[in-house]
């Protein structure tokens, strides 16, 4: 539960890689707890979860192998990290949640986590409220939607989700902790509406009807009157709940206008449309794990363009069936969905085999999962909430597991020892071992990434008050702790991008030097091959860095700053008039941005077009006013 809290202060990307090392550090007291005390192992996951997950992590093998970025697929790119060790984090929670939470004497484990949820729920909700009410106590800029300690609005909605889903029902239970439950729910309620998330609020409509269903069949066979049912409590609560969250949706003027506000919606439609023609397009493989970034500006349109601007690439196609599509093709889809479908049977299984206050708890967990995964339909992963996703999901396909009984001999002792090989203490000793050696590998791997951002943050401002020299210290010195990450590079090219625009000779080399590194292992970004032009126009290298952005817009010729680039490029290659052909559809491209008009209006002024660049200037500074009030 820890990494729902754990962030890094003073970091760039502050979340992500200090919640994988606080995941790591669980698994591995989570693997001494089973050494060391067999009691605390309590089931195992269902073999055909075991084998879909294996079949998924095959074809995500060979999707990343194949793409155009086979390290970069492998081991994660910014900001989530999703590869190798993070996904391995992912499903090592899903079994440790099994070992946990799992088996037929699991239920002071489950209110132990009741307790943990509702303990972190605490502080989580008030921050979102600080957030709400304009304060940044994480620091973050205030003109960017907060996510608390998650990074992410939709995040922290998810997060709230969960909360709430797993704790609706055992806080209905008599107990000692029934009110710090109760405070707990009625905050993962509150966490998820002020992130003003419509995912997360379609996933506490999802909580709140699998907790009906799921306690309509117990009240049919209960004994006890109507008005002591449970399925009159769970009516009322139900019934309660989405009362209260229609009334906090709008009275709280953040979650109202963005519940309301349609331009995000006709966003995401045209994302998943085009997502859709990148599918049939490489319909086996997709474009590999962490590749999307890199695919999608090739499938923009003049609609996106215009919406959005078209000058920063998605790098998920929100959407969990389409993230899967893309990652591994079809072959992926099929088996996410094969294993969403065998999750919810064999819950249903475990819920109708449970009774009491055991088959609650095993409610909530499927309300928390179901309010995820409806969640995730608008939504991503992130090492942010799959992780807790995953326990919570472990322990409910596991609840009701026990360890098989040793076999009697039979006329074939040797299958048989081979079945029962598993459970012996060799057997398990080795499992150890070779779970601790992961364990410490990804450690090494996780806490020196998770370091980098100080560096990475460092670098950022120093290049952004022109010390050049120190940012390309700092760089250097993230590198050296993230040698693997081609995003380090990128993120270090596009600081160095701002002063050299503004015609510093010192920081265009350095983004030339790091756009290059870049591009040598990310071949296909968009965002590095701009960075590399950037760099090479203002270092005087005007001719390749034209063919550069030729070859860029070739493929991608829907981005409105390549244009920009461009423009400026062909200016310099005394060709004023493809200057102003290139600078007029970037501001098509854009309507929003002053960005093309200001160079415009340049361009216009040194071949004596005073007119044209006094319209050019005032539309600029039309489309700069909103900005530059919203700073003030």
């Amino acid at each position: 539960m820890g990494s729902l809290l754990a962030f890094l202060p003073g970091g760039l990307f502050r979340f992500a890689w200090a919640k994988v090392v606080v995941v790591l550090i669980a698994l591995g007291a989570g693997l001494l707890a089973g050494r060391y005390n067999r009691e605390a192992a309590g089931g195992r996951l269902p073999r055909s979860t075991v084998v879909l997950l294996g079949a998924g992590s095959v074809v995500l093998l060979i999707a990343a192998l194949l793409s155009p970025s086979p390290a970069a697929a492998l081991l994660g790119r910014w900001p989530r990290y999703e590869g190798a060790v993070v996904l391995a984090a992912y499903a090592a929670t899903l079994v440790l949640g099994a070992r946990v939470l799992g088996g037929a004497e699991s239920t002071s484990r489950w209110q132990v986590l009741h307790r943990a949820l509702a303990v972190v729920s605490l502080p989580l909700a008030v921050i979102c409220v600080l957030e709400s009410a304009g304060l940044r106590p994480l620091g973050g800029a205030a003109d960017l939607r907060p996510g608390a300690t998650l990074g992410n609005a939709s995040d922290q909605g998810l997060a709230g989700v969960m909360i709430a889903g797993a704790l609706a029902l055992p806080s209905l239970q008599p107990g000692k902790s029934s009110w710090l439950l109760r405070t707990g729910c009625a905050a993962g309620v509150l966490i998820a509406v002020l992130s003003g998330s419509r995912a997360a609020l379609l996933g506490l409509v999802a909580v709140a009807i699998v907790c009906a269903l799921g306690v309509f069949p117990a009240s049919r066979t209960s004994k006890q009157s109507t008005t002591k049912s449970p399925f009159w409590k769970g009516t009322v609560a139900v019934g309660g709940s989405l009362a209260g969250l229609a009334l906090l949706v709008f009275l709280i003027p953040g979650a109202r206008d963005r519940l309301f506000y349609g331009d995000t919606v006709t966003g995401r439609w045209l994302l998943w449309q085009q997502t859709l023609e990148m599918a049939w397009e490489k319909p086996w493989f997709g474009v590999g794990p962490s590749g999307f970034v890199d695919a999608f500006p090739g499938f923009q349109t003049q609609q996106w363009a215009v919406q959005t601007g078209g000058d920063f690439p998605p790098d998920s196609p929100h959407s969990w069936l389409l993230q899967a599509l893309l990652a591994g093709g079809f072959p992926l889809l099929l088996l996410a969905l094969f294993l969403a479908v065998s999750t919810l049977r064999t819950a249903v299984v475990r819920i109708r085999s449970a009774d009491g206050t055991h088959r609650n708890t095993l409610i909530g967990a499927l309300a928390a999962v179901v309010g995820y995964g409806v969640g995730l339909l608008t939504g991503f992963t992130s090492p942010g909430t799959t992780p807790l996703a995953a326990f919570l999901c472990g322990g409910l396909l596991a609840s009701t597991l026990v360890a098989p009984a040793p076999r009697p001999e039979t006329r074939k002792p040797e299958k048989s020892k081979l079945r029962s090989w598993p459970q012996t203490p060799a057997a398990r000793t080795a499992a150890t071992a070779a779970g601790a050696l992961a364990l410490v590998g990804g450690l090494i791997f996780a806490v020196p990434a998770a370091a980098a951002e100080w560096p990475m943050a460092a670098g950022v401002s120093a290049a952004g008050n022109g010390n050049i020299a120190e940012a390309q210290r700092q760089f250097q010195a993230a590198q050296a702790l993230r040698p693997w990450d081609s995003d380090t590079a990128l993120l270090a090219a596009q600081a160095f991008a701002g002063p050299a625009a503004e015609g510093d000779p010192e920081a265009a080399a350095r983004t030339v030097e790091w756009a290059k590194v870049s591009l040598a292992r990310t071949p296909d970004s968009v965002e590095a091959g701009l960075a590399l032009a950037v760099g090479q126009l203002n270092s005087g290298d005007i001719p390749e860095a034209k063919l550069q952005l030729d070859g860029i817009i070739s493929r991608a010729p829907y981005i409105s700053g390549l244009y920009v680039q461009r423009g400026i490029a062909w200016f310099g290659l005394g060709q004023p008039e493809q200057s102003i052909a290139d600078l007029r559809t970037a501001a098509g491209q854009s309507p929003s941005s002053p960005v093309p008009w200001q160079v415009l209006a340049r361009v216009y002024q040194r071949v004596g077009q005073e007119g044209n660049a006094a319209q050019a200037q005032q539309e600029a500074d039309r489309l700069a006013a909103p900005e530059s009030l919203l700073q003030k």
